[in-house]
């Protein structure tokens, strides 16, 4: 299934890509399929499920007898998450990973001594964020917030300023994630596991509690693919 979505990711942007590049307005028809599929240099099968996807997000209309219709011209998080979270899976994956060595390399440098506020701190941003409405925007105050601790904890401004200028790389992800109730629930359960963590006063528990996040973030981003290749 990963296999699959990844053709099916390249292919998506390879159309996307194509219409942006030959000037397609929106209510243009799109080139007969055959002739699409020759141009996109691939086979008609992988074109059609791949058009399929951008059918149900509304990106265009197939009329059977009549053609393919462009109706808009760009994607947003909000408009179908999990399609959006499959076209954009490979640069979240590779941004994923750069957080999570960022993350790592900045609770090495935080001094022992400092585990116990660490820990504090993580705490009330938790219990901060439980009596809110946990809204999307509530989570994304919140993930933010939580993870900076560390970072900031860290003593390293040069590290902060770039885990910061990253910042609004990662906004559209967390927002479709957290529109996602049960994604929510296992953050903040993550995030308490971090927390705890910090009070084991054992680093390698720390890290490990920290990849064991990530790990489950990456999981929900593949979850919703599948979910989107089985429809």
């Amino acid at each position: 299934m990963t296999g699959f979505l990844n053709a099916e990711n390249r292919h998506i942007k390879g159309i996307l890509q194509y219409i942006t590049t030959n000037g397609f307005e929106v209510n243009d028809r799109l080139p007969a399929e055959r002739e699409l599929a020759t141009n996109l240099g691939i086979s008609r099968n992988s074109l059609r499920e791949a058009m399929k996807i951008l059918e149900t997000l509304g990106v265009v209309e197939i009329i059977h007898g009549s053609g393919t219709y462009l109706r808009k011209t760009n994607i947003e998080p909000g408009d179908d998450g999990s399609t959006w979270l499959v076209i954009h899976k490979d640069e979240i994956f590779q941004m994923i990973t750069i957080r999570e060595a960022l993350d790592l390399c900045a609770v090495e440098l935080i001094p022992e001594d400092d585990y116990p506020l660490v820990r504090q701190q993580m705490r009330d941003s938790i219990a901060k964020v439980r009596k809110t409405a946990m809204t999307n925007e509530d989570m994304l105050q919140h993930d933010l917030e939580f993870h900076n601790i560390v970072r900031k904890a860290a003593g390293n401004d040069i590290l902060l300023k770039i885990c910061v200028s990253l910042t609004g790389n990662i906004y559209d992800e967390r927002k479709v994630l957290f529109d996602n109730e049960k994604r929510v629930r296992q953050s903040i359960e993550e995030h308490n596991r971090i927390a705890n963590a910090f009070g084991s006063m054992d680093v390698n528990e720390v890290k490990q509690a920290y990849v064991a996040h990530f790990a489950s973030t990456r999981a929900s981003i593949e979850s919703a693919g599948t979910d989107l290749g089985r429809s």
